[in-house]
């Protein structure tokens, strides 16, 4: 990408931030990072990401909203002038909040996407436009779920933001004739292979909590499917391989598969036994290990959790929930057509057994985000 100027969407966000530091290193790349207007200046924000990197990168931080218009929320010169240099197009914002009613979730990622759209279709020298989506627009369809496949086949969505999701791929494919676009389907993102640092703490991380705080009896699910996570350095130095050299258009699965994924049973495994090794007082209070039942059962303890009215339970088992639902309809994300074009480079993901535990770790000595770590 040395000579090209790239547009990063979303540069502040989970993804977006991991993309934004192995970008800022590359000599030569310039790179416009978008940044969401609010209370904070955006500079600070893009500063804070990058910490002591050694920038290489020509970086230019640009204050503006994907929500407002194929102007991105820019000026009038400076949208030209991105339009005219942009080369190669990395969206990354919208919203992952399982919890936004169906119209917000479609204004971030719905509409927000299509604004990129639109304003890809001024940019003459693009090469490539990748739009960041989810394994999880494969809703609550079962088995093995496939890059040639879309959405839920009918069988529901678990939440707002799988169906948000799954609706823009809808318009991203209906552009790939006249755009040079892939989509990139991303698995649960769980933090960095080495350090274990987490970016974005999300449904699984509070599970881990509530594991740890006792708060966990019983999880929803088939002991032996595996459960899909990946780490956030594979992730982002995938997604930048194939935007480089993914044929146009395509799409691309970032995700463990069976073969690097554990199951269900041994993921719980590994949680119990990395917060035994990093926390050996917690061994002590002796907390059970969560019970693997079917949906219908677990369904019967939410509503008696829901009818008992002790509020710590209830917030417990509704933190959880959609990760808790999407446990209960297993599948298996393929990965053939990102593994081809991955296949040169040595970038492929790790057996999630080799990094989940300083995830684990990393969650207790920050005490999930709260303090430095």
């Amino acid at each position: 990408m040395r000579d090209q100027s790239i547009l990063l969407t979303g540069a502040t966000g989970a993804v977006g931030g991991d993309l934004l530091r192995k970008l800022a290193v590359r000599k030569g790349l310039r790179i416009n990072a978008l940044v969401r207007r609010s209370d904070r200046d955006p500079h600070e924000r893009v500063k804070a990401i990058l910490g002591e990197l050694d920038v290489t990168a020509k970086l230019n931080v640009l204050e503006g909203d994907i929500g407002v218009g194929s102007s991105l929320g820019l000026d009038d010169a400076t949208l030209a002038s991105v339009r005219r240099e942009t080369t190669h197009i990395i969206h990354a914002a919208g919203s992952t909040s399982f919890t936004l009613p169906l119209a917000a979730a479609r204004a971030a990622n719905v509409a927000g996407s299509r604004n990129v759209l639109d304003f890809a279709r001024g940019c003459a020298s693009l090469e490539c436009g990748a739009f960041l989506s989810t394994v999880y627009v494969s809703g609550k369809r079962r088995g093995v779920f496939a890059e040639s496949e879309y959405g839920d086949e009918g069988h529901g969505f678990v939440n707002s933001y799988e169906q948000s999701k799954a609706e823009m791929e809808e318009i991203v494919r209906a552009a790939m004739g006249e755009l040079p676009l892939i989509l990139v389907r991303l698995s649960t993102v769980v933090g960095d292979s080495t350090t274990g640092r987490v970016s974005g703490f999300n449904t699984i991380h509070h599970a881990i909590r509530l594991l740890y705080n006792g708060l966990a009896p019983m999880i929803p699910g088939d002991p032996a499917e595996p459960v899909d996570i990946v780490s956030s350095d594979f992730v982002a130095a995938a997604t930048l391989h194939l935007v480089e050299n993914a044929p146009r258009p395509g799409v691309f699965h970032l995700a463990a598969g069976r073969e690097s994924s554990s199951s269900l049973e041994e993921l719980i495994g590994e949680t119990v036994s990395s917060l035994s090794r990093f926390r050996p007082a917690w061994r002590k209070r002796a907390v059970e290990r969560p019970l693997i039942v079917d949906l219908d059962t677990y369904e019967l303890f939410v509503r008696s959790v829901e009818e008992t009215g002790n509020e710590v339970l209830k917030g417990a088992t509704r933190a959880i929930r959609t990760f808790a639902y999407q446990l209960a309809h297993p599948k298996v994300f393929a990965t053939n057509q990102a593994a081809t074009v991955l296949a040169e480079s040595g970038i492929a993901p790790q057996r999630s057994s080799d990094f989940y535990p300083r995830v684990v770790k990393y969650c207790l000595e920050s005490n999930w985000g709260t303090r430095p770590c």
